[in-house]
């Protein structure tokens, strides 16, 4: 497996530059359930788990635990693509194995390993692999029940994703935070691991109709792009305050 191998310094450039990366391709990002971040105890290990759609999930991960939540974060990453990315490793992110058996323990065992310090989040994608957003069942592995097991009084966090095309020529990013559950002790792994299934599949679909029916006033702005190329046309003919 690949391991973390933390840089502040690389960190701190790669924070600037991921904040311009977002600013330059979406049109916003927009976070609902923000409440439930504050309900956490920070002294306790935190754990995220999400749908994976998409290639900027993990990007979006790192700027909302960085400059919104103040968490120091870790990321489960899928091997081959860890192996592209190696550098990902310099900001928290570490690899699996889903493929073979024995690395994908060792994977866990070292993320258990890693909540040996206050305010530290491990992110984590249940599906194992980028799926299309509506595809159902989500299909979850059992690795984030295995670490919750492993670790004790683990806070697992719901978060679904969603980009969508509004008004704008570039997407919209739409997360949503569902409540914290407090999992003290694992009697039953696959009956767990069903129903953070369910939750996260409810969140999604919640999601998907709040966008759909444009129910979108809880939504905070965290994020707002730079001007795309139809905003530059409205204002320069005047059709609009480009905002």
């Amino acid at each position: 497996m690949i391991r973390v191998k933390r840089s502040r310094v690389f960190e701190s450039v790669f924070t600037r530059y991921n904040t311009w990366m977002l600013r330059r391709h979406f049109s916003s990002l927009r976070l609902r359930g923000y409440e439930h971040v504050r309900e956490l105890d920070r002294s306790r290990p935190i754990v995220f788990y999400g749908n994976h759609s998409c290639w900027w999930d993990g990007l979006i991960e790192y700027y909302l635990s960085r400059q919104v939540f103040g968490f120091e974060p870790y990321l489960m990453m899928d091997e081959t693509q860890m192996s592209r990315y190696r550098f990902f490793r310099r900001i928290g992110a570490f690899s699996v194995n889903r493929g073979v058996p024995r690395e994908a323990a060792s994977s866990l065992r070292y993320a258990i390993s890693l909540f040996g310090a206050p305010n530290r989040v491990l992110w984590i994608y249940p599906q194992g692999v980028m799926r299309p957003n509506d595809s159902r069942p989500l299909a979850f592995y059992g690795g984030v029940v295995r670490i919750a097991q492993g670790i004790g009084m683990t806070q697992l966090v719901p978060i679904a994703h969603r980009y969508e095309f509004m008004k704008d020529q570039k997407p919209d990013a739409f997360l949503s935070i569902g409540k914290p559950r407090l999992v003290e002790k694992v009697d039953d792994r696959d009956r767990l691991t069903g129903e953070l299934e369910a939750t996260l599949t409810d969140l999604l679909d919640d999601l998907r109709a709040r966008i759909a029916d444009e129910r979108l006033d809880d939504f905070n702005f965290l994020l707002k792009g730079i001007l795309s190329t139809n905003l530059w046309y409205d204002r320069l003919l005047g059709r609009g305050n480009g905002t």
